[in-house]
């Protein structure tokens, strides 16, 4: 799979799952995103990543995921 793919997939997914976490309480979305975390994480090590920059991407993209909740939430708040 090239990188390219790879992050379309990525992003797609965290598309996905920001808009099913904006219909969850806020209480119940940490397991959710502790799942993204190790996905992306193993993610970014199969295309090439060390373990620790794949930490660090991993974490970003939770935090990305994070942003993306708000912005569903504000939109329909």
């Amino acid at each position: 799979m090239s990188v390219e793919t790879a992050l379309a997939q990525l992003l797609r997914m965290l598309q996905n799952r920001a808009l099913n976490l904006a219909r969850l309480p806020d209480d119940e979305r940490d397991l959710y995103y502790e799942r993204i975390r190790r996905s992306c994480c193993g993610a970014a090590e199969y295309i090439g990543q060390s373990p620790d920059d794949a930490a660090i991407t991993a974490n970003s993209m939770v935090e990305f995921t994070r942003a993306m909740v708000g912005i569903i939430e504000a939109r329909h708040g």
